[in-house]
């Protein structure tokens, strides 16, 4: 277990139950209050909970992305924030004025049954994908930090769901995501300020920060002259696309605004607002919260570069290395070389539990989760030697103290995880530690030395906020399942107990299915919300857009965005991703490959073609690596050097252009549609002039 210690679980299972009395007193017996938040919250309460729902990316994703790939990883920062504007802008005060309960629901306002059917599958499949990566990457988080099966960790992740849904749906959601954004900021708030002030004298991180990166900058610079850098995985704090070029940085930074701003649970969420409330004045607080929170990582994640670097730059030996490294190590945080004193010490639990080999210790390895498998599956057989012989040590002598188990560490497993990878010096480099990106957050007050207090504190909330992202894709898709299914099959809607008691029942048996499906079946959480992402901006954007912006919009011209814009996404994305041989030899002249790049391509195909048997699937195989790059980096195959994942830029604008062209042609807007549009935008109906703007 993390740090070792029961108190993160109990933590965690007092943050539970705190948030089950919340949505006890949040409860309601209303279906829409239960479907969209009951308009129950203030400007400033509902801006707060709202950006409650996206506090899980930003305390575990953001800062190991900044700390890995420095400023690349803004992508996401900006995106976020980008879409949430738009969402301020487009949908909130719409879907409010519409008293709408979903997206397929204020959909269906304008544009009929069909409209509503369609929207509904592609809503369905994209919350379906979020909820399934969301609940994959704290599963195997949770395996990894309190030392429990992944099975044993979604029943829990489900009854933690049900609990906070149950009572009143959204609104219980949206309590809770309220005081979980609260618990965020002062958490940030006082890390950030707790540690530079005990290492740069300056409390504001804010302030500080432009010092820690005048100092990034200058370590980079001795690191390289003093030969530490391995160039192969080394990329600069602050140099610009690296990880990604300059195109595909804006594409893919638009992409991601453009998913965020139709994600159904979010726009559902917009009714949240009491009628005395203004939607966009909340909107407006919850983009406010959501700047402050995601300004405080940028300067978490220079903090961990520089205090590597410096490591390093010391000099030493592995057994020198600083304190700070040795506590995330023992907690799994830092490798050295891949391996870490966390990891002997589970192997060590292993051990206890009769695990007494290398085989007995990879079946309990799967048992936590695909990631800790393969972190165990990538270290050379001598170095898992190691690690299973001092784990038998630190089985026989439980309780050493960190002092008394960091040397043998270091002479032993890490000498033997140094040889394996080809340092030979008896010294670390900037290759030898890696930081989890996972852990950063949830290590970094064990390793700066603060109470474990503080460190169960921050476990208790990361998990307190994966259970509410969790909870509010649920209710999102129990709302749609019933509400917009019942009119899409019935064309009617049940009355109100009947509808309630549905969403109940629904919402258990998706947050059971949802959670036992990502236990079993392994998932890559990064292509299943890629995939996720490009639904919700290839299928569920252009659609809003037509809906609230577009009043000669018609039905047909809003199917045929849809289908449109996911046409090409889909073909793009599974085309450069998956297929990309075929994809290439389709469009070799869109291809932003360099004449060398094509010549090479045409030798390795005749090769291929000239090859026979085994020769020929490895020739294969090497003309598939030649044309797929990375999601975020394409590879010969590609329209004008466009990314996999930046699929959305290419097919929203595609869908819209389709959608007016249709609405143009079929020309014929109902009475209906009219009624509702002008209801959108807070205005009576000219029916005398169907066609004016």
């Amino acid at each position: 277990m993390l740090a070792g210690d029961a108190m993160f679980l109990i933590c965690t299972g007092l943050a539970v139950l705190a948030m089950a009395a919340v949505a006890i007193r949040f409860r309601s017996g209303n279906a829409q209050a239960h479907a969209s938040g009951g308009a129950a919250f203030s400007s400033l309460g509902g801006g707060l909970s709202l950006s409650g729902l996206v506090a899980l990316s930003s305390l575990i994703l953001l800062p190991g992305l900044i700390h890995q790939h420095g400023y690349d990883a803004l992508i996401p920062l900006v995106g976020l924030t980008g879409g949430l504007l738009l969402l301020t802008v487009l949908v909130g005060p719409a879907l409010t004025r519409s008293s709408a309960a979903t997206l397929p629901d204020l959909i269906a306002l304008r544009f009929g049954r069909l409209a509503r059917i369609l929207t509904l599958v592609v809503a369905l499949a994209a919350t379906g994908g979020l909820l399934l990566g969301t609940l994959s990457a704290g599963l195997s988080l949770s395996a990894r930090v309190f030392e429990i099966p992944i099975g044993a960790a979604a029943l829990a992740a489900a009854a933690a769901i049900i609990l906070v849904t149950l009572p009143g749906g959204l609104k219980s959601v949206l309590a809770n995501s309220g005081m979980i954004a609260l618990l965020v900021g002062l958490a940030l708030i006082g890390l950030t300020a707790g540690l530079y002030a005990a290492l740069f004298g300056n409390p504001i991180a804010h302030l500080a920060y432009g010092q820690v990166l005048n100092d990034i900058a200058s370590a980079e610079l001795s690191l390289i002259e003093n030969g530490l850098v391995d160039f192969g995985v080394f990329k600069p704090f602050l140099r610009k696309f690296l990880t990604v070029d300059r195109l595909n940085w804006a594409l893919l930074t638009i992409s991601f605004a453009a998913a965020v701003a139709a994600l159904p649970p979010l726009v559902q969420a917009t009714g949240a607002f009491a009628p005395s409330a203004s939607p966009r004045r909340g909107l407006a607080w919850m983009l406010t919260f959501v700047v402050i929170a995601l300004t405080a990582l940028p300067a978490i994640a220079a903090l961990t570069r520089i205090e590597t670097y410096r490591a390093v730059a010391a000099g030493g030996t592995f057994a020198e290395l600083p304190h700070w490294i040795r506590r995330a190590s023992q907690v799994d945080a830092v490798r050295l070389h891949g391996a870490s004193l966390g990891l002997v010490e589970t192997v060590a639990h292993d051990v206890t539990a009769g695990a007494g080999s290398i085989d007995a210790v990879s079946a309990a390895m799967a048992g936590r989760g695909a990631r800790s498998e393969a972190n165990w599956q990538r270290l050379d057989p001598s170095v898992q030697e190691a690690v299973l012989d001092l784990a038998r040590r630190f089985a026989a002598s439980p309780g050493l103290p960190l002092a008394e188990r960091w040397l043998p560490f270091t002479d032993t497993v890490v000498t033997a995880a140094a040889v394996a990878a080809g340092n030979i010096s008896g010294k670390p480099n900037l290759a030898t530690v890696s930081i989890d990106p996972q852990l950063i957050l949830l290590a970094l007050p064990h390793a700066a030395g603060l109470p474990l207090i503080v460190s169960a504190f921050f476990v208790a909330i990361v998990f307190a906020a994966a259970i509410v992202l969790a909870a509010a894709l649920v209710v999102s898709l129990a709302t749609m399942l019933v509400h917009d299914g019942s009119a899409a099959v019935l064309g009617r809607k049940p009355d109100n107990i009947t509808e309630l008691t549905l969403i109940r029942i629904t919402g258990v048996g998706v947050a059971l299915g949802a959670a036992m499906t990502a236990a079993v079946i392994p998932l890559t959480a990064d292509v299943v919300f890629t995939v996720s992402l490009l639904l919700a901006a290839a299928g569920l954007l252009p659609a809003l857009i037509l809906t609230v912006l577009v009043r000669r919009a018609t039905a047909a011209g809003l199917l045929a965005a849809v289908i449109a814009g996911l046409a090409l996404g889909t073909y793009y994305l599974a085309g450069t991703a998956i297929y990309s041989v075929s994809f290439y030899e389709a469009w070799p002249g869109l291809s932003s490959g360099g004449p060398s790049a094509f010549t090479e391509y045409a030798d390795a195909r005749d090769l291929w073609i000239a090859a026979q048997g085994d020769d020929r699937a490895a020739a294969y195989a090497d003309l598939a690596a030649r044309t797929s790059g990375s999601l975020w980096s394409p590879g010969l195959a590609n329209w004008f050097g466009i990314a996999p994942a930046a699929a959305p830029a290419l097919a929203l604008p595609f869908a819209l252009l389709v959608g007016l062209f249709v609405s143009v042609v079929t020309g014929q807007r109902s009475q209906q549609s009219l009624v509702a549009f002008d209801r959108l935008h807070g205005r009576s109906t000219n029916l005398s002039n169907p066609v004016e703007t």
